[in-house]
């Protein structure tokens, strides 16, 4: 299998790496990204700079790379700038025999979209926190509250107010926002993995103990029947088939509250690799037409993440290197 990635200079597209690295069965591994200044160039067998996400020339330019370089898997990253376009390119690119990991178009805009996430769980009974369109005549919430963006990711443009008059001072000028109760407890993301549509096969709990810039830096896997099957029931819900992960509130009284969707691989994805769970392997076997059995409740509670800083260098003449390493015997 030969695999390229998108968004190569993500914490997320590390994970994926390390995650195939570890499986073994894709005998190269590419990136494109818009920066030629990313690290993961010096983990990787190809890297291709392509424009933003939002140009017209993003799709062919990864089109260009895919053919160029005969990859078989595509793996976009960016939900918000990315799917949409790689997805609507997706008979282009299985023409070139390279197949596009990227959910339809619908499953896209009603997991990218909070509020239209929002109103999905209120249908299935779900509970999630009281979320409404921003407007300067909106109904009362309970404070405090967050302003956010509609659609994105990484807690970008997430602002928490403790008050209606700061949070409306907050959106002016502002628009596509929306506004959802803060609820209290211990912050949770479920990395999950659906076989086929309506098929969870995985399902890890991890505690988000310390963020930054929206991505955990320190984490642990927990065993939490009840959080796995709320997760699992909202991913089988909404038709998926590959990762997704879900983010919640684990209340004080045991009650799970889900915030949002994210449908592509977490940037947390190491930790679940490491207590036992491979994803980027589901994913190959998925595109291999393997047989998946069910991993839930098979992962490792307990494991504990601590993310530190590592540097890799390049010559003027593209070598590159990975700095002094810290290890020692463990």
């Amino acid at each position: 299998m030969r695999v390229m990635i998108s968004a190569g200079g993500t914490v997320t597209a590390q994970s994926v790496v390390k995650a195939l690295r570890e499986d073994g069965r894709a005998s190269f591994v590419a990136i494109v990204d818009l920066d030629d200044l990313n690290a993961t160039k010096a983990f990787v067998d190809a890297f291709v700079r392509v424009p933003r996400a939002d140009d017209p020339d993003f799709v062919t330019a990864c089109l260009d790379a895919v053919r160029r370089l005969r990859i078989g898997l595509f793996i976009p990253i960016i939900v918000e700038r990315e799917f949409l376009p790689i997805g609507a390119a997706r008979e282009a690119f299985e023409r070139l025999g390279c197949r596009v990991a990227v959910p339809p178009h619908d499953i896209v805009l009603n997991a990218g979209d909070k509020l239209t996430f929002a109103q999905f769980l209120e249908r299935l009974g779900i509970e999630g926190p009281k979320t409404v369109a921003y407007a300067p005549d909106m109904p009362e919430l309970r404070f405090p509250a967050y302003l956010k963006p509609r659609q994105g990711s990484g807690s970008v443009g997430t602002q928490r107010f403790e008050s209606a008059e700061t949070l409306h001072e907050a959106a002016r000028g502002r628009s596509g926002l929306i506004v959802q109760e803060a609820v209290e407890g211990t912050e949770f993301t479920v990395d999950c993995f659906a076989a086929e549509p309506g098929r969870v096969v995985a399902a890890v709990p991890r505690e988000r103990i310390a963020i930054k810039a929206g991505v955990s830096v320190k984490g642990r896997t927990y065993s939490h029947p009840r959080i796995e099957a709320i997760a699992s029931e909202v991913v089988a819900k909404t038709g998926i088939a590959g990762p997704a992960n879900v983010q919640g509130m684990l209340r004080a009284d045991g009650s799970f509250s889900i915030i949002e969707m994210n449908p592509r691989f977490s940037g947390t994805l190491a930790l679940t690799t490491a207590a036992g769970i491979n994803f980027a392997s589901l994913l190959l076997d998925q595109f291999e037409g393997k047989p998946i059995a069910d991993a839930r409740g098979k992962h490792r509670p307990g494991v504990t993440m601590m993310r530190y800083w590592s540097e890799s260098f390049e010559e003027p003449g593209g070598k590159a290197w990975l700095g002094t390493t810290m290890a020692r015997d463990l």
